[in-house]
């Protein structure tokens, strides 16, 4: 099912991030840079990156890999997604099948799982395998745990390792494996009338995994830097950023039983910033203690709803905006790993509903009834990934003012010549945050396009005053003051723009031109000179 039903994305192009990951990403097009992959940050294949808290190596390898086979054909990289999450559905059912030993809560979490639409942009989108792939080392550990507390054999000490490595270096959710196994351990508790702990075998196993993970930190925290949190937090105090992720939480735990409106994107009209004070704040905050003390209360006679609505908060805590912010305001990518323990926790109320039989049937109604909506719903979400202008269109339909997506909107536009209805886009991003660089950008490109440089200049500097390190910035603020003949101006952003991007060959070239202009034509040929070595193509 879960191959069957990603059918219709198979020929979907790059959408969003998968751009500048694998499109725009000079760090993938060869194996000899596979080093480099795991000694940077995520975002180290891009010039002027300003997120560098990343650190997803065994991802990008991945990206490498099919970059030498496939090259630029996006359709290789969703078919590998698809079986990864097939891959994920089928490891899933394992585990429940050892944890909990019913087939009928194996069968559903996996259909459920495989299903769901909020996983189509963690699918649809090729970056969301991080996503996927920590998802299923992460499945891949608990299996292994298992076994080796059974029966000792080393082989599942080591599969446990190797399963924490690829989880931490997939993506940051695998550091929680520590904490998921001991979940884990505390089903074991629960579940069992004769618990008795291993100590031996329970405690190497926490060994392995602690060893691994703190190896993996220190040798992400020699490559990273601090995260970027989304925009909008800069401007939140620490108590509402809780508050509003205390409803978005609630706002989740909703979008997993009714998944109605779903989106790409969510922007402070559908986050709304809000206080402790705020009556929606204090119903979610309710209905989340409730859910625990649910978990707490019924941890042996619904052992699988308890363990799954557990295992959802663990999971969820690291990317909530709760403890500390994130890089957005609410996301589904993020959901795919905690979704596993919500999907269990619904099953896992079906299958207890089908144990009576007065309930029996309205439990089958809804496992139809979801499992349809659920079906129906993902297989209408994926044409919005088919290319940029698609989801954008989709996006802007569900977040109207998302300054992301009306940029991105006005971007493709502008790719079709429809340079008025761009402008007007780029106009509602600017107006939804004027502090947006891309759209900033963007709009001053066209309005140079249409010779109204002034204004242009006016918007790239301010563009370049609220981040100085967006490389675009630069390249067209020396174009604009070309144009416009002010070549003392043009010159004095080539100097900045050389010192920050010694390396980026349109930098350089421009820079040459700004040169050459002030007469200065030996500084103009080693520019040039450099941006050819870097650059073959700059010289055609």
């Amino acid at each position: 099912m879960a191959i069957l039903i990603y059918i219709p994305s198979f020929t979907s192009g790059f959408t969003l991030d998968d751009v500048i990951i694998i499109e725009e990403n000079t760090l993938i097009r060869s194996l000899d840079n596979i080093s480099q992959l795991w000694s940077t940050h995520y975002w180290a294949g891009k010039i002027d990156a300003n997120d560098t808290g990343l650190y997803r190596p065994l991802t990008l390898t991945t990206y490498a890999l099919q970059y030498v086979m496939h090259g630029q054909n996006a359709t290789p990289y969703h078919i590998l997604n698809i079986l990864l999450h097939a891959l994920a559905c089928f490891a899933l059912m394992r585990m429940i099948a050892l944890l909990f030993n019913d087939i009928r809560l194996t069968a559903l979490s996996g259909l459920f799982f495989a299903i769901h639409p909020i996983h189509t942009e963690a699918v649809c989108g090729v970056v969301g395998r991080a996503e996927i792939l920590s998802a299923v080392f992460i499945i891949a550990a608990s299996i292994s745990y298992h076994h080796w507390r059974k029966n000792g054999q080393v082989k599942w000490l080591a599969a446990l390792a190797g399963a924490t490595f690829g989880a931490i270096t997939a993506k940051e959710h695998g550091f929680m494996l520590f904490a998921i196994l001991g979940l884990q351990e505390l089903l074991y508790v629960f579940t069992s009338k004769k618990y008795q702990f291993n100590q031996k075998r329970s405690w190497s196993a926490m060994g392995v995994v602690m060893a691994v993970s703190i190896v993996l930190w220190m040798i992400r925290s020699g490559v990273t830097g601090p995260p970027v949190p989304h925009e909008q937090w800069l401007v939140v105090s620490a108590l509402d950023r809780m508050a509003t992720a205390t409803r978005t939480i609630a706002e989740y735990v909703g979008m997993h039983i009714v998944p109605f409106k779903l989106s790409a994107d969510y922007w402070t009209d559908e986050v709304k910033i809000v206080g402790w004070g705020s009556i929606g704040v204090i119903t979610s905050f309710l209905l989340l203690v409730g859910l625990l003390a649910l978990a707490i209360w019924k941890r042996r006679e619904l052992s699988s709803i308890s363990w799954g609505i557990l295992f959802f908060f663990l999971t969820l805590a690291p990317v909530s905006n709760f403890f500390f912010a994130a890089g957005f305001l609410k996301a589904e990518r993020v959901l795919y790993i905690p979704s596993i323990g919500f999907i269990v926790a619904m099953t896992g109320i079906l299958v207890w509903m089908m144990n009576y039989k007065k309930f029996k049937l309205p439990a089958m109604i809804l496992i139809i009834a979801l499992g349809g909506f659920f079906m129906v719903k993902t297989v209408l979400r994926q044409p919005d990934w088919k290319n940029n202008y698609t989801l954008a269109l989709a996006t802007v339909k569900t977040s109207p003012n998302s300054p992301r997506f009306n940029d991105m909107l006005g971007l493709e536009l502008r790719k079709q010549e429809r340079h008025e209805e761009a402008i007007g886009y780029f106009q509602k991003a600017v107006q939804g945050n004027p502090n947006h660089v891309p759209a900033l950008v963007n709009l001053a490109t066209s309005y140079k396009n249409l010779g109204r440089n002034a204004e242009a200049a006016q918007l790239l500097e301010k563009a370049m005053q609220t981040d100085p390190g967006t490389m675009a910035t630069y390249v067209n603020l020396m174009s604009v003051y070309r144009a416009m003949e002010n070549y003392d101006k043009n010159l004095e952003i080539a100097q900045l723009a050389v010192a920050r991007f010694p390396q980026s060959a349109p930098v350089l070239w421009n820079a040459a031109n700004a040169y050459q202009l002030k007469n200065n034509m030996q500084m103009a040929n080693e520019l040039r000179a450099k941006a050819v070595a870097i650059d073959p193509g700059m010289d055609e």
